[in-house]
């Protein structure tokens, strides 16, 4: 009875419930706070660069400008037109180099048909650019073929004459031959009936006569047959010196065509890509900049500067400022987070790198009161943010904020981190 009267009078605190609690509370975020895993970070300021170089867009001839089609700040594609420039006007003229080159091409055939004696075939492509100029070889062709021929026409002629010349002294020479024999014997007979004083004098005389006559004819022939055959060989070979030389024109005219259309198509390439150089046109995706021909009719002198083209799609680099505190933290490889300043991260989201550079040693800038600096190079793993690159480009020169993952570490860690710091640090002097 008593006991409960005492149980009565002092009545146990309400405030034992909320102690459950909040114990119950405690032991939660204890447990929470050494499972939790915060990431650690260094942070570095920074802006983005491209990966590639900035193209400078150049001219190697120069000239004037007639027609500009980009301004500062537009994006262009790769082979997308910047600029026309007139060339001046000792440059090569490519249609004119053309038509020569086709000339010579067409030249060549028609030697090559003189040379070996085939038909006259014309390189169908050359032919069809320029009938001209095949009418003109083709009648060229046929009148050196005709003059040709009429050439070693009458020197065949002069060659058959002579033949039939010497075959004339050759038949004369038999005819002589066989009548001197006849007439010896005739003469040998006279002799012995004048010895007889069968025959007359008068008669063994002439035929002596006849004799010695025919020996002379035959003397004369004997030495004309080679002289008629020494014409005859002279004029052959007029007939072959003819031909040689017609052969030896054509290749010396040859050989001077080779000549001509190896340079003719080593100066129609220069004027080809010479043609192609009046169109200025961007090599590759990227966004212009620093343009310095920007007026119709503006003189561009031979490889000044036209413009500049920052690379847009290439991975982007962020060229950040590391505080010496977080050297020690910080390596090649490690995970990176980019805030572009110029997008709201919590709208847009950031980008995922990689560290790739990390100077061995500060950089202390020129400017007064600013503080050394670690460079760190963070690679982007792509140029813009979000899901629709066109929309949301990210352009070198933005600001940009890393942060670099060096690790993690639990909350109780973060949370005791400042009592471990004070119980080593407390209780000391100097």
């Amino acid at each position: 009875m008593r006991l409960y009267r005492l149980a009565n009078s002092y009545p146990l605190p309400t405030w034992r419930p909320l102690a459950r609690a909040v114990m119950t509370l405690t032991a939660i975020f204890l447990a929470w706070a050494m499972l939790a895993q915060l990431d650690e970070v260094a942070i570095a300021e920074g802006e983005v660069v491209p990966e590639g170089k900035v193209k400078v867009i150049q001219h190697l001839e120069g000239g004037t400008v007639r027609e500009i089609h980009v301004a500062d700040g537009d994006v262009v594609r790769e082979g997308a037109p910047l600029m026309l420039i007139d060339l001046p006007v000792s440059s090569l003229n490519r249609e004119e180099l053309q038509v020569r080159l086709d000339g010579y091409t067409l030249q060549r055939a028609r030697l090559q048909a003189e040379l070996t004696g085939e038909p006259l075939i014309f390189p169908e492509a050359e032919a069809k650019r320029q009938h001209s100029l095949v009418e003109a070889e083709r009648r060229s062709f046929e009148a050196r073929r005709a003059a040709l021929k009429a050439t070693l026409s009458v020197l065949q002629e002069q060659v058959r004459g002579k033949g039939l010349e010497v075959h004339e002294y050759e038949t004369k020479q038999r005819s002589i031959t066989t009548s001197l024999r006849l007439a010896q014997e005739r003469f040998a007979m006279s002799k012995d009936l004048v010895k007889s004083g069968l025959a007359s004098r008068m008669d063994h005389v002439q035929m002596e006569s006849q004799v010695e006559d025919l020996k002379g004819q035959l003397e004369s022939i004997h030495a004309s047959i080679p002289r008629a055959q020494a014409s005859q060989q002279e004029a052959r070979s007029r007939l072959e010196e003819e031909q040689a030389r017609f052969q030896r024109t054509a290749q010396g005219e040859m050989a001077e065509v080779e000549l001509n259309i190896a340079r003719h198509r080593e100066l129609l390439s220069q004027a080809t890509d010479q043609q192609r150089r009046t169109t200025v046109t961007s090599p590759i995706d990227g966004i212009v900049k620093n343009m310095r021909a920007n007026t119709i009719g503006g003189v561009v002198r031979p490889g000044d500067p036209i413009m500049e083209i920052v690379p847009l799609h290439e991975r982007l680099q962020i060229d950040a400022r590391l505080s010496p505190m977080d050297r020690g933290y910080v390596q090649t490889g490690q995970r990176a987070t980019v805030k572009i300043s110029a997008y709201d991260y919590t709208t847009y989201g950031g980008l995922e790198g990689d560290v790739i550079l990390v100077a061995p040693d500060t950089t202390v800038p020129q400017t007064p009161n600013a503080q050394p600096y670690y460079r760190v190079v963070v690679q982007t793993d792509r140029a813009y943010i979000g899901e629709e690159a066109a929309k949301r480009l990210i352009s070198p020169g933005m600001q940009a904020t890393v942060e670099i993952h060096t690790g993690t570490r639990s909350v109780m860690e973060f949370l005791i981190k400042p009592v471990l710091k004070l119980r080593h640090e407390a209780f000391r002097e100097r």
